[in-house]
C-alpha cells in the first residue's frame, strides 16, 4: 500500500530552519506578537490600578460580560464584530486592535533585523537574542501605554525588568555586546580576556548605572532650574532597565534619539493642542528599541562624527 504523501507541515518541520520561507517567519512572527499585544491590552489597562493581569478573564468594558475565546481573536475579532460587544453592542475602542496589531509588526521587525537580513535562521543563538529583544519590546510597549494614559511609569516594569537584566546579558550577551561579542571599549585592558558572558553583564551593570545615573542627573539639575519637578522619577527607573538591557552604549544613544523625537512631538503637540506636557517615557522606549535593532549602524555613525569612526 503506497504511503501517504507528507503534508506541509511535515514538509516544514524537516526543512533546516534557513530554508523555510521567510514569509513563514514574518507571519508568525506577526501572529505570536498580536497575541502578545493582547496580553499587553490587559497590562496597560490593570497594572496602573493595582489588579491581577491574569484573572479574571477579559471583559466588555460597558456591561462587563466575560469575552469568549472566539471574540477574543486578537484584531480579528475587533474587525468582525465592529468594533462592538456582542452582547450589549457597546463600542470597544479600536486601540485594543491597534496595540495587537502594532506588537505584531514589532515582532516581525525584530525577526527580520536580527534573523532573517543577516541570513541567520539557522543559528540558534540570533532566535535566543531575538527573542529577548521581543521580550524587552513588550515591556517597552506595555510601559509607554501606561505612561501615556497614567503619566507614571509603574515599578512593576521598570525595576522589575531592571534587576534581572545582568543575569540576561549573561545568558544573551549580544544584547549589550552586540552580534561580533566585542570587548567595549571602555572596559579597561586588563579585563578583556574575561569570559563575554562575565563582561555582557558587567556592560549590563555598567548601562544601569549610566542610564540611571544621566536621567537622574537632568532630573536633578531640571528641577533645579525650574523651581518644578522636571520629570518623574519613574523616567530614571525606566532608563536605568533600558541601560541593563543595552549597556552604556544603549543608555546614552537610546536617550539622544529619545530627545530628537521627543523633541519634534512636543512641537507638534503643543502647536496642535496648546499642551507643552508629553510623557517622556514613551520616547525613551522608541531610543531603546531603534537602538537594539540597529545600535551598531548608530554607533558608528555617531562615532564617525566625533572623528573616531
Amino acid at each position: 500500500m503506497p504511503s501517504s504523501a507528507p503534508t506541509p507541515a511535515a514538509l516544514l518541520a524537516a526543512a533546516p530552519l534557513d530554508q523555510v520561507p521567510h514569509a513563514f517567519w514574518w507571519a508568525a512572527a506577526v501572529l505570536f506578537g498580536a497575541n502578545v499585544g493582547s496580553f499587553l491590552n490587559v497590562v496597560a489597562h490593570r497594572l496602573p490600578m493595582g489588579l491581577s493581569v491574569v484573572r479574571p478573564r477579559s471583559r466588555c468594558p460597558e456591561c462587563r460580560t466575560p469575552i469568549g475565546a472566539l471574540d477574543n481573536i486578537p484584531i480579528l475579532s475587533w474587525m468582525l464584530l465592529r468594533g462592538r460587544c456582542r452582547g450589549c453592542k457597546g463600542r470597544i475602542s479600536a486601540r485594543y486592535a491597534a496595540v495587537e496589531a502594532l506588537t505584531g509588526v514589532l515582532f516581525a521587525v525584530v525577526v527580520h533585523v536580527l534573523v532573517i537580513a543577516p541570513g541567520a535562521a539557522g543559528e540558534p543563538s540570533r532566535w535566543i537574542w531575538a527573542g529577548a529583544v521581543a521580550v524587552l519590546t513588550a515591556a517597552l510597549l506595555a510601559a509607554s501605554l501606561i505612561d501615556l494614559d497614567h503619566t507614571i511609569l509603574p515599578d512593576e516594569i521598570t525595576l522589575g525588568w531592571m534587576w534581572p537584566a545582568p543575569v540576561v546579558a549573561a545568558l544573551v550577551p549580544e544584547l549589550t555586546l552586540g552580534a561580533d561579542l566585542g570587548a567595549p571599549a571602555w572596559l579597561p585592558g586588563a579585563c578583556e580576556d574575561w569570559p563575554v558572558r562575565v563582561i555582557a553583564a558587567v556592560a549590563s551593570l555598567a548601562g544601569i548605572v549610566v542610564g540611571g545615573g544621566i536621567v537622574w542627573g537632568i532630573r536633578a539639575s531640571g528641577s533645579l532650574i525650574l523651581g518644578k519637578e522636571a520629570m518623574g522619577f519613574g523616567d530614571v527607573k525606566f532608563q536605568g532597565m533600558i541601560g541593563g538591557w543595552t549597556g552604556p552604549a544603549g543608555a546614552l544613544l537610546s536617550l539622544v534619539a529619545a530627545s530628537v523625537v521627543g523633541a519634534a512631538a512636543g512641537v507638534v503637540r503643543m502647536i496642535v493642542t496648546k499642551d507643552r506636557y508629553v510623557p517622556f517615557g514613551p520616547f525613551l522606549a522608541i531610543g531603546a528599541w531603534l537602538f537594539m535593532l540597529w545600535g551598531g549602524a548608530f554607533l558608528g555613525w555617531y562615532l564617525g562624527l566625533l572623528g573616531r569612526g
